[in-house]
């Protein structure tokens, strides 16, 4: 990828173009301050940076590139700015006085163990990943894996102020998963506040910009201030003497709790110690479980020795007992019957088939029983793929259930139907971080094997033969029905419809109505929403199945959870539109060869007044009109 062709507001190949058409971004903006490295700096010799991601008292971070690999990053500068400033060569870092010196030379060495701790967890999937330190320009850099969405704080701005309880739990108890594996490697995070969580735009929840190195600093040199978040800092981060521990963090992990679902700052730890006026929750109108506020009101006590000492602790504490819900379509009924009805039948039956001397009687019963097998197998499927359906599966429900019944093909399918279930379904957990424990794709494969093999030994075999394959077959089908079960049903219990909702706030609904004079619009001619004409503003317009993924809600099984994104082209000619990895496709056609075929779309694609796009094959068509 050549570097001149990249956006430095998105990293996409614009052909240089001027200004972005994805985000708008102007091709030759500069930096916004001197401190700042100039777009397009390379860095580490592969490295080109981009414009400004973030910028706090010790530390800048860029979007970036790789331009070895092709793969978008972030990249973390370490520069205090209290101490340092760029040389005249715009890259170099360097002390504002001697005397600072030693103070930066300090810091940048808990900067690179920071780096270290951060290492260790990269492949944690609730830790930024980091890839890479190195030094450059007199300083060090952290090179992490960039990841699309917002920070807590602003996902909290955009929801009015405050959220629900039970969606603060959902996200702040993957942090509490985090917090819980740093800890036990004795790695402290120091600075838990709602600007580091990331929500990631897939559902992910991930800890980043750790403040052992601010604070250390802080420690080291009496001319540098530590920066403390008002609110969230616990009292023995004041002290230059206090004790920290799990306990420092679970205090500002309660803190951003406290302010997500009231809306509200808790009062400075110092100014708590001789009147502690915090208010609970339930006082100012929150719904929160009197287990749960006890709990939160715990990990916000002064006294160190006064909060849980361990997350595991204020886990436990904070989550509500969990009531089943009813009316699930799944339960562990299934998995009773199926271990306890089906498993008894078919010892029975192989017993017969090996015993009797009338083997062709036995088959008449044994074809009876394969079709109830296959349609408690069909049922199975539908429902296990349903329930992991968003869009990211590699298959689709019916499709998994439809070609297990093709003679000849099934052979192929029951391997993608059953040993693919598991790994979409441990592909899931991993998309969502839920902390679920994962499937056993050997188990799942084993089940394929035999399924096939019974259905070959049926084929070629006497029935003493086929006797040894139904035992074959039960041996792996009934912990693998079990699994799915047992599976499906644990998302039921963790309430999946909440946590299949993104934790990005989804833009807003478009309007219905007639396009006014120049405007520009999407015309329905096909589907649901015919004869309807949606206008095209600022907002981006997502199409999709679920309303917790897309702003134009589409009620057809053939589009996906999250299928297509449309938005404005800048010069306000046209639409640009972008298939979301859909399982049916997008496809598209010109107006000037309206009588050609339909092109399926590849990624991104910019339509002009008159040209149309339709989901799948049927679900509804699209014109664009310009008016």
């Amino acid at each position: 990828m050549k570097a001149d062709s990249l956006c430095m507001g998105c990293m996409t190949d614009t052909k240089a173009a001027a200004v972005c058409p994805y985000c708008a971004y102007a091709y030759n903006t500069p930096a916004e301050s001197f401190v700042q490295l100039p777009p397009r700096t390379i860095a580490n010799g592969k490295y080109l940076l981009g414009k400004v991601l973030g910028q706090g008292g010790f530390g800048i971070t860029y979007l970036a590139y790789d331009l070895e690999t092709d793969q978008k990053l972030a990249i973390k500068e370490y520069f205090p700015s209290i101490i340092t400033t760029r040389a005249h060569d715009r890259l170099t870092v360097t002390p504002i006085s001697s005397r600072n010196n030693k103070d930066l030379e300090y810091g940048l060495q808990k900067f690179y163990e920071e780096g270290q701790a951060l290492l260790r967890f990269k492949d944690h999937p609730n830790v930024v990943a980091m890839i890479e330190f190195f030094y450059a320009n007199g300083t060090g850099y952290i090179v992490m894996l960039y990841i699309k969405g917002q920070t807590f704080k602003e996902h909290l701005l955009n929801a009015g102020g405050q959220i629900s309880f039970a969606e603060a739990l959902q996200s702040l108890t993957l942090v509490m998963r985090a917090l819980e594996d740093l800890h036990a490697a004795g790695i402290l995070h120091r600075d838990v506040s709602p600007d580091n969580i990331y929500l990631e735009e897939g559902g992910g929840v991930r800890i980043l910009d750790f403040g052992a190195t601010r604070y250390a600093m802080g420690e080291q040199s009496r001319s540098l201030s530590v920066v403390l978040k008002p609110g969230y800092a616990p009292e023995e981060q004041y002290r230059s003497r206090g004790k920290q521990g799990p306990w420092t963090d679970i205090y500002a992990l309660g803190a951003t709790f406290y302010r997500a679902i009231t809306g509200q700052v808790p009062p400075e730890s110092m100014d708590r110690q001789q009147l502690d006026d915090l208010a609970a929750p339930s006082s100012l109108g929150v719904a929160i479980p009197p287990k749960s506020e006890s709990a939160l009101l715990k990990a916000l006590a002064v006294k160190a020795e006064h909060r849980f000492q361990t997350i595991t602790g204020f886990r436990e504490g904070i989550t509500p007992r969990k009531v089943p819900e009813k009316n699930s379509a799944l339960t562990p009924a299934t998995s009773t019957v199926s271990k306890y009805i089906f498993l008894p039948v078919f010892a029975v039956l192989a017993t017969l088939v090996f015993i009797s001397a009338n083997v062709t009687a036995l088959r008449e019963f044994l074809l009876l029983f394969q079709l109830l097998l296959f349609g408690v197998t069909l049922v199975l499927l539908f429902w296990m793929w349903q329930a992991i359906q968003d869009g990211q599966t590699g298959t689709s429900p019916r499709l998994a259930a439809g070609l297990t019944l093709i003679p000849g093909f099934n052979l192929y399918w029951i391997f993608r139907a059953v040993w693919g279930f598991a790994k979409d379904y441990n592909n899931f957990l991993a998309r969502h971080s839920l902390p679920l424990r994962k499937l056993n794709p050997v188990l799942f494969l084993l089940c394929s094997i035999s399924f096939v093999a019974y259905w070959l030994g049926e084929l070629t075999f006497d029935g003493r033969s086929i006797s040894f394959f139904l035992i074959l077959h039960a041996c792996f089908l009934f912990p693998t029905v079990s699994n799915i079960c047992d599976r499906i049903d644990a998302l039921k219990q963790t309430s999946f419809k909440k946590i299949q909702k993104p934790a990005i706030v989804s833009p807003p609904k478009p309007e219905f109505k007639q396009p006014a004079l120049r405007s520009l619009s999407l015309y329905c001619s096909a589907g649901e929403y015919q004869g309807q004409a949606i206008e095209i503003g600022n907002n981006e317009i997502v199409i999709g199945r679920n309303p917790g993924m897309a702003n134009l809600v589409l009620s057809s099984d053939e589009v996906s959870a999250k299928h297509l994104r449309v938005w404005r082209d800048p010069a306000g000619t046209g639409v640009w539109i972008e298939d979301l990895n859909s399982t049916n496709g997008t496809f598209y056609r010109e107006s000037a060869s309206a009588h050609s075929a339909w092109s399926q779309l590849k990624g991104r694609k910019q339509l002009s007044n008159g040209d149309r796009f339709r989901l799948s094959d049927q679900a509804v068509e699209f014109e664009v009109k310009l008016a």
